[in-house]
Formats: structure tokens, sequence, C-alpha cells
């Protein structure tokens, strides 16, 4: 098959004047006649073109270290004079995604002055599948700061190229860390972007949709786009079973983005608690014990070294019927485990814990997925009809991030009298465990279903792999 058999994906950015598209677009002889193109803007370097009044030819790579902000000035002196002599301009890279989309929203930024993030949402209303990577997002907002005007003897631009490789190696190391657990639907990360396009870069370069991120009130909160759903839990230093008591949301929201085809990526600066959370899930949908769960990390992450308190909360999730909350013994008794050894330390006792609560014979109960999650709030900007020549300068995006509180009330309710906790699910057992000297009985389960041990390697999607065209 030849490019000119390809599907055509074309799209107005102004009406009757400017176009983007893809390669098969810009052969297709049939959509220059329907849209009345007569100059063609070609920014790629997987197809020749032969030099013409009417068609310039710009070779870039759709790669992040490349150097497109050195070309904006000539594409965009073209794309004016074609425009000021009545012409039609269709820019096009392999699939309309990233080097046309920077050329176009270089061209926005100069013609209407708006910023780099301004002229891309306007480019992604005319055509959703818009994504210039990372390197070229960073060189739009530098297209700017050289005040539209980069050269080899501008200083912005001098410094820019001493940092760009710098930059662009950080943010390619932050995908490769990203760790797959479940490939294509749950990713685990320790690192997350400060810089708002990076974030936003990150999360499309993952193929994400939602983000789930732990991290203490001290800590910057993640600012993200709108387009994204945010679940934001807060785990103070000094609350050692904020995380514990969280997972259960944690989990519930997983669940139902995976359960809608997206995908999710927990993101914690400790590592060992977005570890936590991506196992809770896998105790609660695969019904392991947390023996298994950690099988199934340790196999997608293997350089990941477990602690202490790693195993407690996972025993203590599955303790606790997957749903843990304060009140539960097994919850007070690890809150005074500290207290308690230290006192044991000091004057020796003759009573323990245990004789204060006694054993609790533990059902595991799995929480669907079904119900939404009523402590996630947002505020979408609502769509707006643009007309570029008049309106650009009352486009501004407005939004709030999603927050996602703890559980809406206890789900455990533990008479004062009963000295054990029942359950109305079925009885399924959770893994033996002992913690501040309970031992809840050991009772065989079934085997869990089988899980994959395989890891597929992180995706980088670049131009031509990003997105499926858009038919005329």
């Amino acid at each position: 098959m030849t490019w000119s058999d390809a599907l055509v994906s074309v799209s107005a950015v102004i009406d009757n004047s400017l176009y983007i598209g893809n390669l098969a677009a810009a052969l297709s002889q049939d959509v220059r006649k329907k849209f009345g193109i007569t100059h063609i803007l070609s920014v790629c370097a997987e197809h020749t073109f032969e030099p013409k009044s009417d068609w310039l030819s710009v070779v870039v790579q759709d790669s992040e270290y490349e150097d497109i902000l050195i070309h904006f000035p000539q594409t965009c002196a073209f794309i004016q004079a074609a425009l000021e002599n009545g012409g039609r301009v269709l820019v096009h890279c392999m699939m309309g995604i990233s080097r046309s989309a920077a050329v176009v929203s270089a061209y926005l930024m100069m013609s209407q002055r708006i910023p780099a993030s301004i002229a891309i949402q306007y480019l992604q209303k005319r055509r959703p599948q818009v994504h210039p990577n990372y390197g070229f997002r960073k060189q739009l907002q530098v297209f700017a700061d050289c005040r539209y005007n980069p050269s080899c003897t501008n200083a912005e631009y001098i410094a820019w190229k001493r940092r760009q490789k710098r930059e662009v190696t950080k943010y390619l190391n932050l995908i490769s860390d990203t760790v797959p657990i479940i490939p294509d639907q749950l990713y685990i990360s320790s690192e997350f972007p400060r810089d708002p396009e990076a974030a936003e870069s990150l999360l499309l370069d993952l193929g994400a949709t939602h983000l789930l991120s732990i991290s203490s009130a001290q800590l910057p909160k993640p600012i993200i786009p709108p387009t994204f759903e945010h679940c934001f839990i807060d785990v103070p230093n000094n609350a050692r079973e904020t995380l514990l008591l969280e997972l259960s949301t944690a989990c519930r929201f997983i669940g139902e983005a995976i359960q809608a085809g997206k995908q999710v990526l927990v993101q914690c600066r400790v590592e060992s608690r977005a570890c936590i959370v991506a196992c809770a899930y896998l105790i609660v949908t695969r019904r392991l014990s947390p023996r298994q769960a950690q099988g199934v990390l340790e196999s997608a992450f293997p350089l990941f070294n477990p602690t202490t308190t790693f195993h407690r909360h996972l025993e203590l999730f599955a303790a606790c019927e997957c749903r843990p909350t304060i009140c539960h013994p097994l919850v007070q008794a690890w809150l005074n485990e500290q207290g308690s050894t230290s006192a044991r330390s000091a004057t020796p006792s003759t009573s323990s814990s245990a004789d204060a609560i006694p054993p609790v014979p533990v059902d595991t109960c799995f929480p669907t997925f079904s119900s939404p999650i009523t402590q996630v709030q947002s505020t979408s900007t609502p769509s707006r009809n643009l007309n570029l020549k008049s309106n650009f300068d009352s486009f501004h995006a407005h939004s709030e991030g999603m927050t996602c509180g703890g559980l809406l009330a206890s789900q455990l309710s533990i008479p004062a009298s009963s000295a054990a906790v029942r359950s109305t699910s079925p009885s399924i057992v959770a893994p033996s465990m002992t913690v501040g000297g309970l031992s809840p009985p050991r009772s065989s389960t079934s085997s869990p279903p089988g899980y994959s041990r395989s890891r597929s390697p992180n995706r980088v999607s670049l131009d031509c792999h990003r997105r499926g065209p858009i038919s005329v």
C-alpha cells in the first residue's frame, strides 16, 4: 500500500484558510480540490517532495531532541504570505499529530500573540488527536521567549540549546522509570513532573487518563489539565493509618477506570506507597493473598525492596476484609503496637493486647466498582465555539483538579459487646497474619485465578503511532 492509499485525515484550523492533516491528505488530489488547497507545508522526513513555490518542505524527525524551533520563522512566513494572497494552506506531517501541530501552533502564537498552551488548546478543539511531543512543546515556549525570531545569535535560543538535551533526557527518564504493573491498565511511578506541560505530555505518552497521586499536604499537588481524572490522597507524615484507611477508595478509583477501558497511573514519591496501592488493587480484583500480590508486583518490578510497613499494610488490608476502618480491632492494635512495645520494654506486663481484644474471624469482602466515587468533584472547561480572528483574546481554559478524599463512612460496624466482626459476604478467609499479638485463624482458600508474570516494555508513542486518523 502506498501513502496515497492510506486513510485521509484533515481538519480545518481556520475555516477556508488553514488546514492540518496527515501525509495521505497532502498526496490526495481529491482533498486538495475539495478544500481548495493552494499551498502545502510538509513537515516530515518520511517522504520527499520536489521544491515548488507553493510547496515548502521542512525535513524534521518526530523526536524530542529534534530542533524544530529554528524552522518556525520560515514556516510562519510561508503560511502568512499564502493567506495574505487569498490562498489556502495545508500543513501536514506523517499523522498530523505532533510536527505539523507544532508548526501550526507556532503560527497561531505569532499571528494572534497568544501563549503556547492556549494555541495548543485551541488546536485540540479543532483536531482532538493533536499532541506535540514534549520537546516541541518546550520549543514553542522558547519561541515566545525569542519574540518569534529564534536564531543562532539570539540569547534565548542559545540558552535553550544548552539545556535542551538535559531537559529532554530528564523527561524521557520519567517515562522509562514508569512501571507497568498491569500492561495497558495500571502503572506506578515515584516521580511526577511539576511542570504542567511535562505532566500532560507524560500522561498522554503513557496513554493514561486517570492519575492517582499520594502525597503529604506539605508537598505541592500535581497540576494536570481537566481532561484527566485526578484522585489525590493526602497522607500526613504523623498519621500512619491514613494510607491504610484510603486503600478502599484508591482501589475503587482504579477499578472504575479500568472497567471503563482506561489506564491509571499511581504516583507517589515514596515508592512503597504506590506499590501498596497496586498490590491492594490486585488483592481485591484477583482475590490474591498479600504474598501472591507481592509476587505479581515483583515480576513487573524486580528491583522493588519491600519493607515491614509494606507487608503490614497489605496484611491488615486483607484481614480487614479489604475495608479497613479506624475502629477495627486489628487497626487499633497496629496503632497501639509501638506504644505498647515501648511500655513492655520499660515495665514487664502480664497481659497483652490479645487479652483486651479477642482474635477476630475474618471474611474477605471484595468491593465492587459499579457505584460512583461520590467524593470525586470536578469542574470541566465548557466547550466554546471559537472564531480565531475575533475571539482569541477571550479564549482561556479554566479548570479545577479533581480530588478524591477518604472513605465516606465506616464500612464495618463493630459492636462494643461483640468479640467478633461478622460479614454478610461469602466466607472467603483472608491470609493468616499476626498484628499486635492478634492471630486470626488460618483457613484454606481455593487457588486464586492465574495472573500474568510478563512485563511489557514501556511505550513511548511518537507521531506516527499515537492516534488513529479522522476521516474526511
